[in-house]
């Protein structure tokens, strides 16, 4: 990996607050200014930590139509997500939400998403970034078990994210910043520019978030790779496409297909696996069911299969997983 492509995945970990990203367990420290450098320096202070100060970069990423140069020639741009459908993707792109309008639109896309299956094009783009995932709904928290990133303002105040709330100054010790984060009203990460009832509710309301966010980020590294065109069971429909409507648990795998093949995502790993068209369907059952009496059931009557054979085919689905696991 080039130093930019370390640097780019340290600015990915740092915005995200999406500590399933965060492989290394490492924590990301960015400091506005140089006046708290040496501060942001005693917060990574271990091997697996990075550290971001005006000596290396040149910029920002806190507001929409900030840029910032370091390394390389590597240079990140950031967005409002009200924005986002109109943005002309140059280069490396954080998407932050700025207000409740910015918010508002994420929901509006996370529900056409959700009923129709269609996702905003640009958010699948390989170059754009979602700012904040713990905050919109992943249960990836980034403050579990403990800080993975910092962000020290011009002003001295210490966040998690330019939008969240004050943990600290450059004052407060880094136990001081972790009780302030764990036991903070609302969700630290977001609620300074966001109301925090209004995020509460909405991921009541849609317990599928995080599973959203996870299939943005899927979609997008299947992207990367030149694959495109795939549609995700739940959103918009399904395989079986006489299943009801079923809200499956929010850690099982992600069913995904397109014209040429079937895809099932780990979401705890994201390891990918390929499956033939009758196994995907047979998996989508288990995986929409949480039981095998109840998958059972929805093949004879979805699937029209005699209840040996549905039985016999989940049993050897269900067998092969447990092997790859």
């Amino acid at each position: 990996m080039s130093i930019n492509e370390q640097l780019l995945a340290a600015l990915v970990r740092l915005t995200s607050g999406n500590s399933q990203i965060n492989t290394t367990g490492g924590r990301v420290v960015f400091a506005e200014s140089a006046e708290h450098a040496d501060f942001a320096r005693g917060l990574g202070d271990c091997p697996d930590d990075v550290v971001f100060t005006p000596e290396q970069f040149e910029g920002g990423i806190s507001e929409p139509g900030d840029e910032l140069f370091v390394g390389d020639g590597l240079y990140v741009y950031t967005q409002d997500y009200l924005s986002t459908p109109f943005l002309a993707v140059a280069g490396p792109t954080i998407v932050r939400m700025t207000g409740q309008e910015d918010y508002r639109a994420f929901l509006e896309d996370a529900d056409l998403a959700r009923s129709r299956g269609e996702f905003v094009e640009q958010l699948l783009n390989p170059s754009v970034f979602l700012a904040d995932q713990c905050a919109l709904g992943s249960t990836h928290l980034c403050g579990a078990p403990a800080l993975l990133r910092l962000h020290i303002c011009a002003s001295g105040e210490v966040r998690t994210s330019p939008g969240g709330s004050v943990l600290g100054t450059v004052s407060s010790t880094v136990d001081e910043l972790e009780t302030a984060a764990v036991h903070g009203a609302g969700d630290v990460c977001l609620n300074g520019v966001v109301d925090e009832s209004v995020v509460d509710a909405s991921r009541v309301g849609r317990p599928w978030l995080s599973r959203y966010l996870r299939s943005l980020d899927v979609l997008r590294g299947l992207r990367a790779q030149g694959s495109a065109g795939y549609r995700v069971s739940g959103f918009g429909g399904r395989l079986v496409g006489t299943l009801p409507a079923f809200d499956e648990p929010v850690d099982a795998p992600l069913l995904l297909w397109n014209d040429s093949e079937h895809l099932l995502c780990d979401t705890a790993t994201g390891r990918l696996f390929r499956l033939g068209a009758d196994a995907a369907r047979f998996t989508e059952l288990l995986m929409v069911s949480g039981s095998g009496d109840e998958a059972l059931a929805l093949a004879r009557e979805h699937l029209h299969l005699d209840g040996a054979v549905a039985a016999d085919a989940l049993g050897v689905v269900a067998r092969h997983f447990e092997q790859a696991a």
